[in-house]
């Protein structure tokens, strides 16, 4: 990656998402690709507590500091196919038929794979995620429809104790 300032850092983003969904016990099911996903983001959150001295006749603000900290995810799926069928209304799967609502817990480890042609590509690995639907699956549209998902990331210090969120790696430049 070059350093900043440079026009290589521009990234058009592009690149392939997959989910391993955990199965009741916690464990792993394997990673899936989920198609096409035309938005995939990842949000930093911060809490933070402030302090205003009262030694005056005006509050004045003495000092902030962090209480928490964590990684919001938000992606959208537009394949309809029966896996991502399931992860929207968070069912369980019989050969063809979903049983909606059959599950209430949605975690997982997600992967983006960047393919972009423009910009620096990376590699995002979130161990433990907390996903849930957020928006209604349309089955009448005029429009393409979209499936979204927002989610926590959880911390996994007992199974990454040097990365307990996850990584960003670079893995090549368009």
């Amino acid at each position: 990656m070059a350093t900043a300032p440079s026009t290589t850092n521009y990234v058009l983003g592009k690149g392939i998402l997959k989910f391993d969904r955990f199965d009741s016990d916690g464990l792993p099911t394997g990673l899936r690709d989920l198609g096409n996903a035309p938005n995939f983001t990842i949000q930093p959150t911060v809490e933070t507590l402030e302090h205003f001295s009262s030694r005056e006749g005006i509050k004045k603000k003495d000092k902030t500091v962090i209480v928490s900290a964590g990684l919001t995810v938000k992606f959208t799926l537009d394949e309809y196919d029966r896996k991502n069928l399931a992860l929207a209304m968070m069912a369980s799967e019989a050969a063809d038929v979903l049983t909606l609502l059959a599950s209430t817990t949605l975690e997982g480890e997600l992967e983006f794979t960047g393919a972009n042609e423009v910009g620096p590509k990376f590699l995002v690995r979130l161990w433990k995620v907390s996903l849930k639907p957020t928006s209604e699956i349309p089955f009448i549209t005029d429009d393409w429809g979209k499936i979204e998902f927002e989610g926590e990331v959880m911390s996994d210090l007992t199974g990454h104790p040097t990365s307990p969120y996850g990584t960003i790696t670079e893995i090549g430049e368009s």
